[in-house]
């Protein structure tokens, strides 16, 4: 059993408390994003943040030539909200998610075959966003269920991919939330695990403090963050 908010619970305010409640009862893993080998830091910031606006609790990234690294002026810190998961190889991580019952939905503006305010929802959705300037990879598009295009009427013919993610994650996510018959929100045998990140990502020293209370040490008197 996971008992870091437990133990963390005295050291926040009721106000963070309440917050944290009023999030994770929003959150969903119905809807993921799968970010494929982006090279620009500001660009999965920005994708980042747009995950924990809407509400998506899990994010993946993919690190196939480009490591992942986060714009702290863009991200707002919206990186600490959320489970990253990290994977180096395109094939392994979109099979894993099929395996998790995911239907793959990769982006691109170079086909026809369905728009965010069309595409199924009825099973849980990973979209799939791929590097700048060449989009997604080969390996991506073999493994893709369907493939999603934002339509556009301009002469541009195509968004940045950080504008594309928000676009389709807003829609997407607005269309989950309003169908009752969907099972969209988190698990609430997930709530104590991601209760207990986020609250030792606000404790200071959370670490050490925790390891202090479970041995029964002294602990400093709490001051709520």
């Amino acid at each position: 059993m996971d008992d870091r908010y437990a133990l963390l619970s005295p050291y926040l305010t009721d106000a963070r408390k309440q917050r944290f409640g009023d999030v994770l009862g929003q959150r969903t893993n119905w809807v993921t994003a799968v970010t494929e080998d982006l090279f620009d830091s500001h660009n999965i910031s920005a994708v980042l943040r747009s995950c924990d606006g809407f509400g998506i609790q899990t994010a993946h990234v993919i690190e196939v030539q480009n490591p992942y690294r986060v714009s702290p002026g863009v991200a707002k810190g919206a990186a600490k909200w959320l489970d990253i998961e990290r994977h180096t190889d395109t094939i392994h991580a979109l099979r894993d998610l099929k395996s998790r019952g995911y239907i793959i939905c990769c982006t691109t503006p170079h086909t026809s075959d369905t728009t965010p305010e069309e595409m199924p929802i009825d099973r849980p959705v990973a979209l799939v966003f791929g590097s700048e300037g060449p989009g997604i990879s080969e390996a991506a598009r073999a493994e893709a269920d369907l493939f999603v295009r934002i339509p556009m009427y301009g002469f541009t013919e195509s968004f940045n991919i950080s504008v594309a993610a928000a676009l389709t994650l807003q829609t997407v996510t607005h269309r989950v939330r309003l169908r009752e018959d969907l099972d969209w929100k988190i698990p609430e045998q997930e709530h104590p695990r991601i209760l207990g990140d986020w609250a030792s990502r606000t404790v200071k020293d959370a670490h050490n403090l925790i390891e202090r209370l479970k041995n029964g040490g002294d602990s400093p008197s709490p001051r709520p963050e």
